[in-house]
């Protein structure tokens, strides 16, 4: 009897136990949910906003406006509000219409440099691509990318964008991709000028290319021994963008 009365009693606890955890989940779940739904206030470009702009000049200029978006949607590191240690801060490259301002795109006046701004340390190094591997044109100044790059086993190689088709590497011998730089910063992005026409020249072959897509040149913030392996990989290989933030 006494052991008929402890199981009963023990399952009687479990079951509390178990309505207490799955309510609490839901609790949880939905605090997140309301979390995510949250309107948060950030700072969205009305305007261009081209480098070297101060935060507090672009503000006051209407090139920066209040704007409430949801927070799921809010990444981490946008600026809700300009606080007194950034209106002295200028912007690191331009800033598209629409584009949110994110911390990073502000830096002190001293580190701009030939209208961007290059990060103590780092050397600004620009490179051509095809909008794929650009990631369609969705790298923006500001933004971390991790780079790739394609090693193929062949007598000529191009490192210029073929945006008319399958780049050279493809057709010759196998093809190893493998990450050179895991996450560096974008400084600026721009066309890669009228055409978006590159020649190629090797010891075995000369290859001219006019491309019928958009090309688009983007400048990278890299360390000295970063920079050497990114010129190498565009002048031996193929680079691809991966999009982090």
């Amino acid at each position: 009897m006494k052991r008929r009365v402890l199981t009963v009693a023990l399952a009687i606890l479990l079951a509390v136990l178990g309505t207490a955890g799955v309510l609490a989940y839901v609790h949880q779940a939905d605090a997140r949910a309301v979390a995510g739904m949250r309107a948060v206030t950030v700072l969205v470009a009305q305007h261009q906003i081209p480098s070297g702009t101060s935060a507090s000049a672009a503000l006051n200029g209407g090139l920066l406006a209040s704007q409430t978006l949801p927070a799921s949607s809010v990444p981490a590191d946008a600026v809700r509000s300009l606080s007194p240690d950034m209106t002295g801060l200028v912007t690191s490259g331009d800033i598209q219409p629409g584009q949110l301002l994110l911390r990073p795109m502000l830096v002190t006046a001293a580190l701009v440099r030939g209208g961007i701004a290059v990060p103590a340390g780092d050397v600004a190094v620009t490179i051509a691509l095809c909008m794929p591997e650009a990631v369609a044109g969705n790298v923006v100044a500001g933004s971390q990318v991790e780079v790739f790059g394609t090693d193929a086993h062949a007598t000529t190689l191009t490192a210029q964008p073929n945006c008319n088709g399958p780049h050279q590497q493809q057709a010759l011998g196998s093809a190893h991709t493998r990450v050179v730089l895991p996450s560096v910063q974008v400084l600026s992005v721009g066309p890669a000028g009228p055409g978006g026409s590159s020649t190629t020249g090797t010891a075995a072959q000369t290859t001219s290319s006019t491309s019928g897509q958009a090309s688009v040149l983007i400048t990278l913030a890299v360390n000295q021994a970063d920079a050497q392996r990114l010129i190498q990989l565009t002048e031996a290989g193929l680079p691809y963008l991966a999009l982090l933030k």
